[in-house]
């Protein structure tokens, strides 16, 4: 990766987060794997389990908070200096539904933040879990990223 992605971070639930030096790292690490050669732009929003389900109602007809939702843009723009940029897109998640999946599956907090990110940014990328052959595809590229962050 040529350059340092932008991680933007808006927490509108005001729940205490992982720091954002965090979430730059899952973000850089995901991007070098995924070979990323442009300067990227990512959004990272933090609402609560009521706006999360209105989201997930509207975009999606399940009327039900989800831990996370992303929503891929993928496009190029140029910046004032007319350098390219690309914005990838926004990832929301829902850090009340996240602490329940931890408490429920007995996992740590900061290793679930880093595999939602992570599947999250590849579903930025396109890559879906609609069928087996996608989601194999996309299971093993998320542990391969996972493994990069965690060494």
């Amino acid at each position: 990766m040529v350059f340092k992605p932008e991680v933007l971070i808006y927490n509108l639930d005001r729940q205490n987060i992982p720091s954002k030096r965090f979430f730059r790292s899952i973000v850089e690490k995901s991007l070098i794997e995924l070979k990323e050669k442009e300067k990227t732009d990512i959004s990272l929003i933090f609402v609560n389990s009521r706006d999360m389900r209105r989201l997930n109602n509207y975009w999606r007809g399940k009327n039900k908070a989800t831990t996370v939702l992303s929503f891929p843009l993928n496009e190029i723009v140029l910046t004032k200096s007319g350098k390219r940029e690309k914005i990838l897109g926004d990832i929301f998640l829902c850090p009340e539904e996240i602490k329940k999946q931890v408490k429920k599956f007995d996992i740590s907090l900061n290793f679930f933040y880093q595999k939602l990110v992570i599947h999250s940014i590849l579903h930025l990328y396109g890559y879906t879990h609609g069928n087996k052959e996608s989601q194999k595809k996309m299971e093993c590229l998320e542990d391969k990223i996972l493994q990069a962050i965690i060494k």
